[in-house]
């Protein structure tokens, strides 16, 4: 179709080679040990892309055991549960460390498996959010929407930083490994004392000097704080990266350095674009965010998980950034047609933001599915491979 790879850029595809640089201690001498013992339960004949989709099955078991037991993310859960989310998101992680393991024991490393393993990766992060939404007790609210932000701003902040320097790169602290470990350690230990240990204070401050009296703060609210202040760190760390990248390169002058470094930066621009859409589209209907915040998260989950994906796809395929995305335009229009079916035509409100949010939730899920289609049809056919099925085997 050439609608997402054009057909002189699929070339670019043979010149893939996947690069990272891992600075966790965690990741060194614990996880990597694990993953390479785990991963010879796979057998050979296995492809790596069906470990990454069976990685995503245990988060939808989490999801389903969340949307059985507690719906509106308010109430307590069987002990069972937590343990439970504990186990899946380990199994996710590990799952999602084999896979690597596997295509490189397999001979079956390649581009499609990097481009396969970040929209797994770009989905999980917003299901993820559901999850401790529920272990949080934060129900359909702000604080919900605000932990999604954090999660995917991170991960489309480091996907970016991967077009950029060709290079994956995992801090000495990062969320695939230690964030992950400390979700599934939060997750064991509201097994064991019960959600209300998150309600309960920690510690009070006075703010009476600006007028807001004195202000228990709890686990809940620690941990938004702590999130919201390592994503400052991150982006940093990231516009560092880049930034050393472009500055190694002798071949340009400092002033084309320095413009390059702010076109660079521009590339942010898209995912704070898409998040102040929606942010539009919840401060003139504030309700959505409380009765329809499934459907609102999910298509924030899917424009992201678009997004990122198309960052990918231009890394692999040396494409210009793509600063547009379709999907932006998604909230501005719910926002069009709520005010007109309600406001000029008097719809009932509830049942047309209901009808919209879910229409919104289809709309960047098919937008996602034709470009999932597309890039699978397009790669496996121009290299010759299977998703899901090894067509070469390793000689």
């Amino acid at each position: 179709m050439g609608l997402f790879i054009p057909h002189d850029k699929l070339k670019n595809l043979k010149l893939y080679k996947y690069s990272s640089e891992d600075h966790s201690l965690v990741s060194k001498y614990v996880l990597k040990r694990w993953w390479n013992f785990f991963v010879t339960i796979f057998p050979m004949n296995m492809a790596p892309n069906v470990i990454t989709l069976l990685g995503l099955g245990f988060v939808l078991a989490n999801l389903a055991t969340v949307a059985y037991y507690d719906p509106l993310l308010n109430q307590d859960s069987p002990r069972w549960c937590y343990f439970f989310y504990a186990f899946g998101l380990f199994m996710y992680q590990t799952f999602d460390g084999c896979d690597g393991c596997h295509a490189r024991r397999t001979g079956q490393s390649g581009p499609l498996g990097e481009l396969f393993d970040h929209s797994i990766d770009a989905i999980n992060t917003s299901l993820a959010a559901i999850i401790l939404g529920s272990v949080f007790q934060l129900g359909w609210g702000w604080l919900l929407m605000i932990s999604q932000l954090a999660a995917v701003c991170n991960f489309y902040t480091s996907t970016w930083e991967e077009y950029h320097t060709h290079t994956l790169y995992l801090s000495v602290f990062s969320g695939p490994v230690e964030g992950i470990l400390i979700m599934c350690g939060v997750y064991i230990l509201t097994g064991i004392f019960g959600p209300a240990i998150w309600k309960t204070p920690l510690f009070t401050l006075n703010l009476t000097s600006i007028g807001h009296g004195f202000v228990d703060v709890n686990g809940v609210q620690l941990s938004a704080l702590a999130g919201l202040s390592q994503l400052y760190f991150n982006i940093s760390l990231a516009q560092a990266n880049v930034a050393k990248h472009y500055k190694k390169d002798t071949t340009h002058t400092p002033k084309e350095t320095e413009e390059l470094i702010h076109k660079a930066n521009l590339g942010l621009l898209p995912f704070f674009a898409n998040y102040a859409s929606y942010g539009i589209l919840v401060y003139c209907f504030p309700e959505v965010i409380h009765q329809f915040g499934f459907p609102l998260m999910i298509t924030i989950g899917l424009s992201i998980a678009f997004c990122v994906g198309r960052i990918i796809l231009a890394h692999l395929t040396l494409q210009e950034f793509p600063f547009f995305q379709a999907t932006t335009l998604v909230p501005i229009l719910q926002v069009a047609f709520a005010k007109l079916f309600i406001d000029f035509y008097g719809y009932n409100k509830t049942n047309t933001l209901s009808a919209l949010m879910w229409l919104g939730a289809g709309v960047n899920l098919g937008i996602h599915g034709m470009f999932v289609a597309e890039i699978i049809l397009e790669i496996t056919t121009y290299l010759d491979i299977y998703t899901l099925f090894i067509k070469h085997k390793k000689a």
